[in-house]
């Protein structure tokens, strides 16, 4: 039996891709962007275990959705391998109307370095380091924000909100989901996170074996939390999706806890 289950997590549920799709009703989103679809990726993991195939399967499922935006959350490479040729190629694929953004991941950083950052803007993704972008329709606007990562980066979530109007519904990127408890104190509404790859190895009645370091409080799937009482600027939820992710880390294992893809349409909360 431990062989079967072994092999199981080894070769069939890594592969196990997953099409979730979510809707998401926004206090404050503008109804001009009523409807918008953002396709969710997550943890890619490009190297020892993942390779160009493995994305071009995702990028087939993800292009075929037509999403208006594509939002990475980090993880593209890993940093054990080094290994970066083809990654342009296949990622300079994705494309969507209103933009491809990315942040970047704890696995994004070799020994204090940025290996990724380049990577994206030459597959033409705009990498939200500390900053945001307004997008606009009908006269309204919704803003797209990221941090780099907690865990090896330098993140500034006031940097990256800083200049986004109040009362603006924004959309925070940030790899580590544990993050939400930053986000609850500003004026965000959906925070799109990964890293904690939902725990990979889940055990009946045990749930995940591990879970990283700002991936233990909201590890899988979608949370909406209260803002903190006495919040002066906004009082409505905070809506926040972790995502499991499409590679693994440390071990190319998954248990009770297939790769996903994320397909998440905004809508405005009916009155």
């Amino acid at each position: 039996m431990p062989l079967v289950a072994g092999s199981y997590a080894r070769w069939i549920e890594p592969d196990w891709l997953q099409d979730r799709k979510l809707t998401c009703y926004l206090d404050r989103l503008p109804p001009s962007f009523d409807g918008l679809t953002i396709a969710h990726i997550s943890d890619l993991h490009y190297g020892d275990h993942v390779h160009s195939e493995d994305i071009e399967r995702i990028l087939e499922r993800v292009m075929s959705a037509k999403p208006d935006i594509i939002c990475l959350t980090g993880d593209l490479v890993d940093d054990r391998s080094g290994r970066t040729n083809g990654i342009v190629e296949v990622m300079s694929k994705f494309r969507a109307p209103l933009g491809q953004y990315a942040v970047l991941g704890n696995h994004d950083y070799s020994r204090g370095d940025d290996i990724a950052t380049d990577l994206l803007i030459q597959a033409g993704f705009d990498v939200l380091t500390n900053q945001h972008r307004m997008l606009q329709a009908g006269g309204a606007h919704l803003a797209i924000a990221g941090i780099d990562d907690a865990l090896d980066g330098s993140p500034d979530l006031d940097r990256a909100l800083g200049g986004i109007p109040s009362g603006t519904c924004c959309v925070l990127l940030a790899h580590e989901p544990d993050i939400a408890d930053w986000s609850l104190t500003k004026e965000v509404d959906l925070q799109l996170s990964g890293h904690s790859h939902g725990g990979q190895i889940r055990l009946p009645f045990i749930g995940p074996i591990f879970l990283p370091n700002l991936g233990e409080k909201y590890p899988d799937g979608k949370y909406i939390l209260s803002r903190p009482l006495g919040h002066h600027s906004i009082d409505t939820p905070l809506t926040v999706y972790t995502s499991r992710g499409t590679g693994t880390s440390l071990l190319p294992l998954r248990f009770s806890c297939p790769p996903e893809w994320t397909l998440i349409t905004l809508r405005v909360v009916a009155v």
